[in-house]
């Protein structure tokens, strides 16, 4: 009964913790976020915090991974089979993560997008190696575990440019590159 009780005020700590970090990425630059300034917002004081979380790093990294993971297995829901629509849900999946972050977290969003990246990139690998082993069980996890890497690496970097560069919609813009990339690998013409 006591270890019911302990595991449920920790688990309400810790979204206590996550809840006063968002609002303050929502106010303030994450540069200038102090673990004083979240302890604050959670009603705990720093002990709690270091309880629960390394640093402020350790938080955005388990935040964005937590959002994110949501994010993306809600959109993989229907297809976990290594194929084009993965890849199409896949990028949707990160260009709404991206879009509703860099909305949320105006102030704090460029402070924060190589950890953004950096935390992406492995969790669209691990979501790869999965899907590839599933599909290609006899191949080299070593050449699964490349192919992971690169797909990771390509999707992020196509979500950026999309960002970046684009006027298309996030669905036009992948289903153009999907097109463009059968047709160079089929006949080496981009129509």
């Amino acid at each position: 009964m006591i270890k019911g009780n302990t595991d449920l005020r920790m688990i309400r700590t810790r979204k206590f913790i996550i809840d006063s970090f968002i609002q303050l990425l929502e106010k303030k630059d994450f540069n200038s976020i102090r673990i004083s300034d979240i302890t604050s917002g959670a009603m705990i004081n720093r002990a709690t915090f270091y309880h629960h979380f390394v640093d402020k790093y350790d938080l955005l990294e388990k935040v964005i991974k937590e959002e994110l993971m949501a994010n993306v297995l809600q959109e993989l829901s229907n297809n976990e089979e290594f194929n084009e629509e993965l890849l199409k849900s896949v990028f949707l999946s990160i260009t709404k993560f991206h879009m509703s972050l860099s909305d949320r977290c105006q102030r704090s969003y460029h402070d924060m997008t190589v950890n953004i990246e950096s935390i992406i990139k492995k969790e669209l690998e691990h979501i790869f190696i999965q899907s590839l082993l599933k599909k290609y069980h006899g191949e080299s996890n070593e050449n699964l575990r490349i192919i992971a890497t690169m797909l990771s690496w390509m999707i992020y970097a196509a979500v950026m440019d999309w960002k970046d560069h684009s006027s298309k919609s996030p669905e036009d813009y992948v289903d153009n590159v999907i097109l463009s990339i059968r047709q160079l690998l089929n006949n080496g013409n981009i129509e």
